[in-house]
């Protein structure tokens, strides 16, 4: 669904010395100015589809569908959604159909969306094999059926879709762990973030593959950088104990506050003693506190 996509760059920490609230205040004059950059770009889609141009419905649909330059509006999504797919879009006609599966600004329909999505997959659409894997999976606009569901995972595999490969690899992984390793590192190497912290794993265990701390952590980094909070926190962890890596505690620091702010209840908890004992960074029980308290209540809602 996510044709455009934010590019969201990780802010270099020079001097750990450095207050939260410094940093802060310069992601947030990062933020104004791509805000002002992402208004500039709707408003000159919107102009070209007013104009007439037809190849711009599918870039206002998905500036409306993810709320970038302009309030987030599913209903107006699928209003352009279903009027590029009239002409023939795949891509629209799948976007259209994934919303009437979800109910996403339209009222659900999984049957008609699960026909619009079969006669995609059947004419090769690659991304509409893997909403029939889950379709078959689920019993979304169908009756459930495992071998089928199995079958169109294999093909959204064959096409090399990295949510594929990944589902796939997860699914064989302990009858097969080396094919399914395979597959896991496939889906890495295409940059799927989930897949990168699972081949990560996957050398740290030995399965499918043999022991490697550094290739774990350098899978691990990859994902860790795609601002996936697990595994932000787990290169902390081995920052710390030298895992892969040379020993870094200021490495350590870096990486628990990159997850902490990611709202990671444990990095946020050991953020907060790492504060209170002046750990990497200069003792501040202001920050101490905040972060404990950030931490108690991510952990409430997770029991919630």
């Amino acid at each position: 669904m996510k044709k455009l996509l934010i590019l969201f760059c990780l802010l270099p920490i020079t001097a750990f010395a450095l207050a939260d609230w410094q940093q802060t205040e310069a992601e947030q004059e990062h933020y104004k100015i791509r805000q002002t950059a992402e208004k500039k770009t709707f408003k000159q889609v919107k102009g070209e589809v007013k104009a007439g141009f037809a190849d711009s419905l599918i870039d206002l649909a998905d500036l409306y569908y993810e709320g970038i330059g302009t309030k987030k509006s599913y209903k107006k999504a699928y209003r352009y959604y279903r009027k590029a797919a009239r002409q023939g879009n795949s891509y629209a006609a799948y976007s259209q159909a994934f919303m009437l599966m979800y109910g996403q600004g339209v009222k659900p329909n999984p049957p008609k969306a699960f026909a619009m999505f079969s006669e995609l997959a059947e004419n090769g659409f690659a991304p509409a094999a893997l909403e029939m894997y889950r379709a078959y999976q689920k019993g979304n606009g169908c009756e459930k059926d495992p071998t089928q569901a199995r079958q169109w995972l294999q093909k959204a595999a064959n096409y090399r879709l990295p949510a594929g490969l990944l589902y796939l690899g997860i699914e064989i992984l302990e009858e097969d762990p080396n094919r399914g390793f395979f597959l896991l590192k496939e889906a890495a190497d295409l940059e799927n973030a989930r897949a990168q912290y699972l081949t990560a794993l996957c050398y740290e265990l030995g399965k499918g593959t043999p022991v490697n701390p550094q290739q774990a952590f350098n899978y691990m980094l990859l994902c860790a950088k795609q601002r996936y909070a697990p595994a932000q926190w787990q290169i902390a962890q081995w920052y710390a104990a030298g895992y892969g890596v040379e020993k870094s505690i200021l490495q350590q620091f870096r990486w628990t506050r990159l997850a902490a702010l990611e709202g990671f209840p444990p990095a946020q908890e050991q953020l907060a003693a790492m504060y209170q004992a002046g750990i990497a960074t200069p003792v501040n029980k202001k920050l101490a506190n905040k972060w404990a308290k950030e931490a108690k209540k991510n952990q409430r809602k997770e029991s919630d």
